[in-house]
């Protein structure tokens, strides 16, 4: 009879454990799902808006038609899970910061990096939109190096203070002078140009699309909000930064590490010393490139 009622009891411990199990089992399971189906970043999609939805109640900002904003929204993405490459070809160690990969050339040198990369961009919506003229960037030393100076066969070398004028034995193709030029650019220029000479002060409240964030030191690091989108029901904006980096690498939306599946950073998140997935901007210094306006 004793022997009986043990293996009741047993048998009626091994139930309640295996539905407590079960019960684990479904709550993990529902909570998985719903983390998933609320993702804002999708598998699908060629561009910003296409791969990235805003959060509930936000819309994404107006973008003037033709403009730099809507250059970035339509520039090519990568496709969804591709990783980010150093320029050596190599996948970068660290593959769980971003959300997105432009795909934007690295080239094979080790030069396109944060500050660089976002000349780049600059440089290649300039080139696209037939204003080859704004296409133009101070070295550290204060020397200007225009592209349409450039593609009429001319080169321009700088060793400290001193420049020099080089006429090409050939004029070589366009395209690939282009990226001659800009790889010229990038040999000379840092976070410290374009904080000294390229870029003006602004408040939080200011941002646009094509704005930075700075920490301009040896070597500092730079990041541009490539999207924003606004609720009126909130009251707030939130905006979307993409990085390049050093070793040169391909140009990447950043998530953000406070938020599951959100990559976009909400007005909140803005406290500093500022971390996002791989730095930390010790101080506020947002910042607009005044490239746009030369």
């Amino acid at each position: 009879m004793l022997a009986n009622s043990n293996s009741v009891k047993y048998t009626k411990t091994m139930i309640r454990k295996f539905l407590a199990y079960t019960f684990c089992l479904l709550s993990f399971a529902i909570v998985f799902s719903q983390e998933n189906s609320l993702s804002l970043i999708h598998d699908d999609g060629n561009t910003i808006p296409e791969r990235i939805s805003t959060p509930y109640t936000y819309k994404r900002i107006a973008a003037e038609q033709k403009s730099f904003a809507e250059y970035l929204r339509n520039f090519p993405l990568k496709k969804a899970g591709s990783p980010v490459l150093l320029y050596n070809g190599h996948e970068k160690p660290n593959q769980s910061a971003h959300a997105a990969v432009f795909a934007l050339p690295i080239e094979n040198q080790d030069l396109q990096q944060s500050a660089q990369v976002i000349m780049r961009l600059y440089a290649e919506y300039f080139y696209h939109t037939a204003q080859e003229e704004k296409i133009k960037f101070l070295f550290e030393n204060k020397t200007l190096s225009k592209w349409t100076d450039w593609k009429r066969d001319f080169r321009i070398d700088v060793a400290g203070s001193l420049k020099k004028w080089t006429r090409f034995e050939q004029p070589p193709d366009k395209n690939k002078a282009f990226l001659d030029y800009l790889r010229n650019v990038f040999s000379y220029t840092n976070t410290f140009s374009m904080q000294s000479y390229e870029s003006k002060p602004i408040s939080f409240s200011e941002l646009q699309i094509g704005d930075i964030l700075m920490d301009a030191g040896s070597p500092g690091h730079v990041c541009m909000v490539v999207d924003i989108a606004e609720s009126k029901k909130e009251g707030q904006r939130v905006f979307l930064l993409a990085q390049g980096f050093r070793p040169a690498q391909d140009f990447y939306i950043l998530k953000n590490p406070n938020r599951i599946n959100d990559p976009w950073y909400h007005e909140e998140d803005f406290r500093f010393p500022l971390r996002t997935n791989e730095y930390i901007f010790p101080r506020e210094n947002w910042r607009r490139l005044t490239y746009l306006s030369n």
